[in-house]
């Protein structure tokens, strides 16, 4: 299971409101949860299950987004960890981190100028595309990656090296 939905807000702390606060919480850790208990019990009935998360690098640090977004997305990791330790050895969970990738919510907040800082930051200089995020969920849904589980990969141009 590829949990990939996810909501982006950018208000600061005095802005945002109760009601945007609880539908960021709802989307991006919330509904994880929810899809996680309904798939879990018939990968573990198979014997071999994989949960994909899409987390974001504002879940490792507070300078990359608003409020709600960054405690949401450290949450997600923090439920991923959980997962990956209760659900094993069956399932194994793991989180993709993104940077700045091109897509519809990237749009929503101001598309690649947005983000400016980020690809400047990176030794690669530019956002990523959605592919690069689906072939790391491949990767990570594969035998390929038997061993890892628990993991948070940052797929992210290197924004942090």
């Amino acid at each position: 299971m590829f949990n990939n939905a996810g909501l982006l807000s950018i208000q600061s702390t005095m802005d945002i409101t109760i009601e945007e606060w609880d539908k960021m919480m709802q989307v991006n850790i919330t509904a994880a949860m929810i899809l996680s208990q309904k798939v879990a019990p018939i990968m573990k009935a198979k014997g071999q299950g994989y949960i994909i998360n899409t987390g974001s690098v504002a879940g490792t640090a507070s300078k990359w987004g608003a409020v709600a977004y960054c405690t949401s997305k450290h949450g997600l990791n923090g439920l991923t960890k959980a997962l990956a330790r209760e659900l094993g050895p069956e399932i194994r969970v793991n989180a993709i981190l993104p940077g700045a990738i091109i897509t519809a919510m990237l749009d929503s907040v101001g598309g690649e100028a947005a983000v400016e800082g980020m690809k400047q930051m990176s030794p690669l200089k530019r956002a990523g595309q959605g592919r690069e995020i689906g072939t790391a969920a491949l990767f990570l849904a594969t035998e390929d990656s038997s061993f890892i589980t628990g993991q948070l990969l940052r797929v992210d141009g290197g924004i942090d090296c």
